[in-house]
């Protein structure tokens, strides 16, 4: 009897628990101390990223947007798509960030996610999240946390099912 009672408390507790280990970072766990309010330093390019020279310049000279010093340029890459880099507003150091499409469309209907952002992140908070398709492939929620001299590290991800349509 009492095995009977322990597996079916563990049975209705699965749900809970499965949803528990799903649940995403908040921005306040990955807190900042101090946001810079400096003048931005001017990036400093590689050869491959020369060619998104004017849009990462000018993303480039905004107030700090994420992670206590870092820029954000964003710009189109296509109906539903946006492509980032990052930009440390004190070193001038670009770090390649990637292109995000939107969520299929019949998902983001069904689940009232009309007003999610593709790319979501603070000034001050290390983590950046993702809630879209990476370079137009594996659709779901990523979230990135910012590590200093590196880069963004992929601490989550959440594929949508098989059966969403893609």
């Amino acid at each position: 009897m009492r095995l009977l009672i322990t597996c079916g408390t563990v049975l209705c507790l699965f749900p809970f628990l499965a949803a528990q280990q799903k649940k995403r970072a908040d921005f306040a766990d990955y807190s900042v101390r101090h946001v810079y309010a400096g003048k931005p330093a001017k990036p400093i390019l590689n050869k491959d990223q020369r060619f998104f020279r004017t849009r990462i310049r000018e993303g480039a000279k905004s107030d700090v947007e994420f992670a206590g010093h870092y820029t954000i340029p964003r710009f189109g890459c296509g109906a539903g798509c946006s492509a980032f880099f990052i930009v440390d507003s004190i070193s001038g150091k670009v770090y390649n960030g990637f292109s995000v499409s939107d969520l299929p469309y019949d998902y983001i209907e069904k689940n009232g996610l009309q007003d999610m952002l593709r790319i979501e992140f603070h000034p001050n908070s290390r983590l950046l999240k993702v809630n879209g398709c990476p370079s137009e492939q594996n659709c779901g929620f990523y979230d990135y946390l910012m590590v200093d001299g590196k880069g963004l590290k992929l601490l989550r991800k959440e594929l949508l099912s098989k059966e969403s349509p893609h």
